[in-house]
């Protein structure tokens, strides 16, 4: 991406589905914490700062936090806990299931959509960024998004027969599935060996 920058110029980089997506997740996601933020009683400066820096943490799971997450509510939990599992783009360092995965399942559900409303003999092809979706491509994406899924899911009913909240521990073991490193408390060193175990796995 950045060679071809170099190379085209910087609309090289925007007219990359996956860049624009970042952009556009990054915006939506700081504009909805710095909000609830705001409502819940933050000045608005702090509002802003504090929803910009943890959107950066949690999408591009760079895992840095400026406040605490153990008193964050259901809403701003959930928007995290979607960003951390998307994740950041294909050829970066960001852990989740990236960007361009996401996007494939969006392009599909369209798809599916389309067909569904097309005439019968309609040609409907899945196309991403310009370019045709292979179906080799779209099987993997769709086995990765689907793994990741599953890890989640049966490590997070290790953590609920355990007893901790159920909120609180999708985020620890999202934020462990998507190397994320952001956490509600619950990971410490009091965690028994076992939950300790499965968020190493993870």
């Amino acid at each position: 991406l950045y060679h071809g920058a170099l190379r085209h110029g910087p609309r090289a980089m925007y007219s990359d589905p996956e860049l624009r997506a970042l952009i556009l997740a990054l915006l939506l996601l700081a504009v909805l914490l710095s909000t609830w933020f705001w409502h819940a009683g933050m000045a608005p400066g702090a509002a802003l700062r504090h929803g910009l820096l943890t959107t950066i943490a949690a999408q591009t799971t760079a895992g840095f936090s400026t406040l605490e997450m153990s008193g964050l509510d259901a809403f701003p939990m959930g928007l995290l806990i979607l960003a951390m599992a998307a994740g950041g783009s294909v050829g970066s360092t960001a852990g989740g299931v990236k960007l361009l995965r996401v996007l494939i399942l969006l392009r599909l559900i369209q798809l599916w959509l389309r067909r569904a409303a097309a005439p019968e003999h309609a040609v409907v092809e899945a196309r991403l960024g310009g370019r045709r979706l292979e179906g080799e491509e779209v099987q993997r994406a769709l086995l990765v998004i689907l793994l990741f899924v599953l890890l989640v899911l049966l490590s997070w009913l290790v953590f609920l027969a355990h007893g901790y909240p159920p909120m609180q521990s999708l985020f620890e073991v999202v934020s462990a599935a998507g190397t994320v490193g952001l956490s509600t408390g619950i990971t410490s060193s009091d965690l028994p060996a076992l939950l300790k175990l499965i968020l190493c796995l993870d």
